[in-house]
C-alpha cells in the first residue's frame, strides 16, 4: 500500500509534469526552472572504514615507527581501510594469544614465528593462507627453505613478512691484532684456535668468542647454528625423534671446547649481552644475527664490525646455521568474515611489496631483519639504505646463506613432520642441554640422551 509521503510527492510530481507540458504547448518562451527533489525521509548512512588490527612483538621504538611507517602509507593508498598495530612483548606472546584465544579477543593477525604458529594451529586458531602464499611466491619467489616452515596437510599457515639469520660476527681489528689477520676462520677448528690465542693473548681482556650457556631461546638459536652444521637433527623425514646421535654429540663437544672462550658470565648470558659485549670490543667473534650494525654507524661512527659464511663443521661439505623468519598467520574470525579477511590480505600484499617490505627490514633494523623474498633480496629501497651500504658484504653473506643453507631446527623438511616442536622450543630443551653440558652436569653423551628423552614427553609425529 503506497504510504502518505510517497503519495504527495506522486500527486506533486504529476501538478509539475502537466504545468511543464501546458508551457511549452502554449509556445512559452522559458522553460520553467527545475522544481529540487523532495528530501528523502532516510538517507543512507556513509560506509565507515573497515578497521582491522594485528599484533607483532618488535617493542624498540625505531620497530614500531617502521610499522607506523608501513601503516600510514597503506591507509594512504586505501583510504577505506584503518589499520592498527598493538605491541605484545615476546615475552608474553604465548600466554596472550592463547588466553585471548580462549576470550575471544584476538586481533585478525598476528606476526609471529614458526613456533608460535604451531601452537596456534594446535590450538585450532588459524586460517590457511595457502592460495596467498602461492601467490605471492609467483610475484616476489620466497627462499627455497621457508615454505616447509608452514606447510601441513596440503595447506600452508603462515606468510612470511622478514627474516633472520645467523652468521659469524667478528670484530676485523680484534682478528688483526690479535690473530695476525682480519681474515674470518674458514673452519670451526681454526674458530677454535683463533679463539684460544685470542683469549690467552689478551690476558682476558677479550674473549675468544661470544656463546651463551643459559636456558633460553638465544642459546637454542647458537645451538643449533653448531647442530646444523654437524648434520645433526632433531626428527628424521618421518618425524621420529633422530635428537640423540653422534651428530649432536659432536656439536655439544664442540660448543663446550668453545665455551671456555667465551667471557665470565656467559652461561647466563641473553641476546643483550653478545650484542653489549661484541659492540665494546670484549669478544672477537661470536655465530650471531649482525644486527648491531646500527650501533657501529651512528654511536661509533665505525666499520670495525663484519659477518661471514658460520665456518664449515670438521668432515661437512655443507655449512649450517639458523634462520628465524616472521610470518603473518591469519585467525579463523578473520577469515570467517569473506570481506574482512579480503581487506587483511590486501594489507599483507601491501607488506610484501619490495619497496615497501624495505621499510620492515633494512628500514626497522639493518642487519637484524633480512627480505623473505629474492625480490625484495633486490630492491633497490633495501640496498639504498645508508647502513647497509656501509656494511654491504654482511648483506651479501646474508643473503647467499638465506638462499643455500640457512635452516631452522624442527623444520628442515618440506612440511611439519613433528607438531610437537612448538612445545619442546617453548620448553626451551636444546638450550637446556647446552647448559648441562658447559656447566659439567653431564657429559654431551648424557645429555643428548636426556634432551631425547625430554623431547618425547611432547613428541608428534605427523603422518602424511
Amino acid at each position: 500500500m503506497m504510504g502518505k509521503l510517497t503519495k504527495v510527492l506522486f500527486v506533486a510530481a504529476v501538478a509539475i509534469l502537466a504545468a511543464s507540458v501546458t508551457a511549452w504547448a502554449g509556445g512559452a518562451k522559458e522553460r520553467p526552472a527545475p522544481v529540487a527533489p523532495a528530501a528523502s525521509a532516510e538517507q543512507p548512512a556513509a560506509k565507515q572504514p573497515i578497521e582491522i588490527t594485528f599484533w607483532h612483538h618488535e617493542a624498540p621504538a625505531h620497530r614500531v615507527a617502521a610499522f607506523q611507517s608501513v601503516i600510514d602509507r597503506f591507509q594512504a593508498q586505501y583510504p577505506g581501510i584503518k589499520a592498527k598495530q598493538e605491541v605484545i612483548m615476546w615475552g608474553d606472546a604465548w600466554v596472550k594469544s592463547l588466553s585471548s584465544l580462549q576470550a575471544g579477543t584476538l586481533p585478525d593477525f598476528q606476526l609471529s614465528i614458526p613456533d608460535l604458529t604451531l601452537t596456534m594451529y594446535r590450538a585450532n586458531a588459524l586460517a590457511p593462507v595457502t592460495s596467498l602464499y602461492n601467490e605471492l611466491d609467483t610475484q616476489y619467489k620466497f627462499f627455497p627453505n621457508l615454505r616447509g616452515m608452514y606447510t601441513h596437510k596440503g595447506e600452508v599457515w603462515g606468510v612470511p613478512v622478514f627474516t633472520m639469520v645467523m652468521l659469524m660476527t667478528y670484530r676485523p681489528s680484534l682478528l688483526k691484532q690479535y690473530v695476525g689477520t682480519d681474515k674470518p676462520p674458514d673452519t670451526w677448528d681454526q674458530a677454535l684456535a683463533y679463539a684460544k690465542i685470542i683469549s690467552e693473548k689478551s690476558k682476558g681482556d677479550v674473549a675468544g668468542i661470544g656463546i651463551g650457556g643459559a636456558k633460553n631461546l638465544m642459546t637454542d638459536e647458537q645451538a643449533y647454528v653448531f647442530l646444523a652444521g654437524a648434520g645433526a637433527r632433531f626428527f628424521d623425514a618421518k618425524g621420529n625423534l633422530t635428537f640423540n646421535s653422534p651428530q649432536t654429540v659432536a656439536a655439544l663437544k664442540l660448543y663446550k671446547d668453545l665455551f671456555q672462550y667465551a667471557p665470565k658470565g656467559a652461561e647466563a648470558w641473553s641476546w643483550g649481552e653478545i650484542e653489549l659485549n661484541i659492540a665494546a670490543g670484549s669478544i672477537a667473534m661470536s655465530p650471531y644475527f649482525p644486527s648491531v650494525q646500527k650501533r657501529f654507524a651512528e654511536e661509533f661512527d665505525s666499520t670495525d664490525y663484519a659477518a661471514a659464511h658460520v665456518p664449515f663443521f670438521t668432515g661437512m661439505s655443507k655449512r649450517g646455521t639458523i634462520t628465524y623468519p616472521n610470518e603473518i598467520h591469519v585467525f579463523k574470525k578473520t577469515a570467517e568474515n569473506a570481506e574482512r579477511y579480503e581487506t587483511v590480505k590486501t594489507l599483507i600484499r601491501f607488506m610484501e611489496q619490495p619497496a615497501i617490505n624495505a621499510i620492515l627490514t633494512s628500514g626497522a633494523e639493518p642487519g637484524g631483519f633480512f627480505p623473505a623474498t629474492e625480490a625484495a633480496g633486490a630492491a633497490p629501497e633495501y640496498w639504498n639504505n645508508p647502513i647497509v651500504q656501509r656494511f654491504e658484504p654482511i648483506h651479501r653473506v646474508a643473503m647467499e646463506a638465506l638462499k643455500d643453507y640457512a635452516t631452522l631446527y624442527g623444520l628442515e623438511y618440506d612440511r611439519w613432520v613433528n607438531i610437537g616442536l612448538g612445545d619442546m622450543t617453548g620448553a626451551d630443551i636444546l638450550g637446556e642441554v647446552v647448559n648441562k653440558v658447559i656447566s659439567n652436569q653431564m657429559t654431551p653423551e648424557q645429555a643428548a640422551e636426556w634432551g631425547q628423552k625430554q623431547m618425547e614427553k611432547f613428541s608428534a609425529p605427523v603422518s602424511e
